[in-house]
């Protein structure tokens, strides 16, 4: 644990004593770390694995709002305001954190700079999630799914496998990107006749890298 403490700088802005309260857990693939409306104790420093960070729109569905990977906090701005989860936080891939109670943090971390570290974290959030509410505005649903593929990618052999692309939770992705299943589908079926993708076994595969690239047009959720 020592390491991954040194490698991320948390011995810089966490105290020895904090530190010694450290907690190293592991969240699996779908498994979520957070929802929104509940309440937590600890913040989360996720230093292994990538998580998908959603919120709920006025409609009750949820809204694909960033991909996170190492360093990313969880739990910051419900630390200082001490108010219920924000948005929702589930592991897109395994993923491993080291968590520590709030009033571990409040008795023994209010320092100057850890203070400055939530400050420029939090202001990094509320950048990205105003990034992300103009993605419905300036971008096409083709060019948002593009840019949602891209953000989930694992690459397998020579191909990049879509393990969430299940027909069973394409559902799910058009409320994530703002649109109906019935439009999502028509674009993956121009996508297949375009030979960029394929669909095997109730998965999507990019079989054209280069050309989704294209077709996101600089759009990523990361």
């Amino acid at each position: 644990m020592e390491t991954v403490i040194q490698q991320y700088g948390l011995d810089t802005i966490l105290t020895e004593e904090t530190r010694a309260w450290l907690r190293q857990e592991t969240f699996r693939k779908g498994e979520l770390l957070c929802t929104t409306g509940a309440t937590i104790d600890r913040m989360y420093f996720i230093v292994a694995g990538k998580v998908k960070i959603s919120a709920a729109s006025s409609e009750g569905k949820q809204r694909i709002l960033r991909f996170k990977t190492p360093l990313t906090v969880i739990g910051d701005a419900e630390f200082i305001n001490e108010r219920e989860v924000l948005n929702t936080v589930e592991a897109v891939t395994d993923v491993e954190v080291l968590s520590v109670p709030y009033a571990i943090l409040r008795e023994h971390n209010t320092t100057n700079v850890f203070l400055q570290f939530l400050l420029r974290t939090i202001t990094a959030k509320w950048y990205a999630d105003s990034k992300s509410a103009s993605h419905h505005v300036l971008y096409t649903v083709e060019e948002r799914f593009a840019g949602y593929l891209l953000s989930i990618a694992s690459e397998a052999s020579d191909s990049l496998f879509y393990q969430e692309m299940r027909t069973s939770n394409l559902h799910d992705v058009a409320d994530w990107l703002g649109t109906s299943y019935r439009h999502l589908n028509r674009i993956i079926t121009k996508l297949c006749e375009e030979e960029i993708l394929i669909r095997r076994r109730g998965k999507i595969i990019i079989v054209d890298l280069e050309r989704i690239r294209e077709k996101a047009n600089g759009n990523s959720y990361e």
